[in-house]
């Protein structure tokens, strides 16, 4: 061998395995709230964040609130229920 004992490689397996582990949750988005709107009269414009259909007045579409790592919130937009799902499968 290479001078490591089978616990040393065994502790390294356990950590190189506890860290992709890890990396694989914080990818995961952290959904805080998923919300159906319609958008009234004055109200900004926005885009479905997975097509880029503009959400017009008077048209209901789906939220969904996200927190990253460090806390910030973040909203996204989706015309209709199958960009939601597509952007987001888990949800």
């Amino acid at each position: 061998m290479n001078g490591q004992t089978e616990l040393d490689q065994s502790l390294a397996t356990v950590r190189c395995t506890m860290e992709a582990s890890s990396n694989t949750a914080a990818a995961e988005p952290n959904i805080q709230n998923k919300s159906t709107r319609i958008l009234v009269g004055g109200s900004p414009s926005y885009r479905c964040d997975y097509c880029g259909q503009v959400i017009s007045e008077q048209m209901q579409f789906s939220g969904v609130t996200i927190r990253d790592p460090d806390g910030e919130i973040t909203e996204h937009f989706f015309c209709e229920e199958n960009c939601m799902t597509s952007q987001y499968p888990d949800i």
